[in-house]
């Protein structure tokens, strides 16, 4: 199992879980966003750096921080 800031572009993944170092404010917001366990994201594009990652989750395109997507489980 690996986290979502180690995905490999232009790939489809299911979210598995969420990492226990994530606040609780911040997996609230995630769900509130759609990234729920089950659901498939697919990584669309990074920053330079790998700071920022733009997915597509439930049609709709998201940018994440990478230190915030490593926190979330993928398969």
């Amino acid at each position: 199992m690996q986290n979502l800031s180690q995905a490999k572009k232009g790939k489809t993944y299911k979210i598995c879980g969420y990492e226990t170092f994530l606040p609780l404010k911040i997996l609230r917001r995630l769900n509130d966003l759609g990234l729920t366990k089950g659901q498939q994201v697919r990584l669309l594009n990074c920053s330079l750096l790998k700071k920022a990652l733009l997915i597509e989750v439930r049609g709709y395109l998201l940018s994440l921080q990478s230190s915030v997507a490593a926190g979330v489980l993928i398969s």
